[in-house]
């Protein structure tokens, strides 16, 4: 799939290129001409203009991975 097929749609992850620097999130809706995203594992929503939220890369994707795999707990 080319990034021109691309669409942020809820419970995908993107990147919000509008920031500075550039955020990854995962998209919990769109609505009102905004995509709205949360960070991977957590914490406070924000609103990225459509045309600034593109596909992740592959080590942005490395990143989201590294917060959002669980953790077995070890010897308790």
């Amino acid at each position: 799939m080319s990034d021109d097929a691309w669409t942020p749609t809820a419970k995908r992850y993107a990147v919000d290129t509008g920031s500075s620097p550039p955020r990854l999130g995962e998209v919990t809706r769109c609505h009102g001409g905004s995509v709205f995203l949360r960070p991977p594992g957590g914490g406070a929503e924000w609103a990225a203009s459509p045309e600034k939220v593109r596909r992740p890369t592959d080590a942005e994707w490395a990143r989201i991975r590294v917060v959002t795999t669980p953790v077995r707990a070890v010897g308790s």
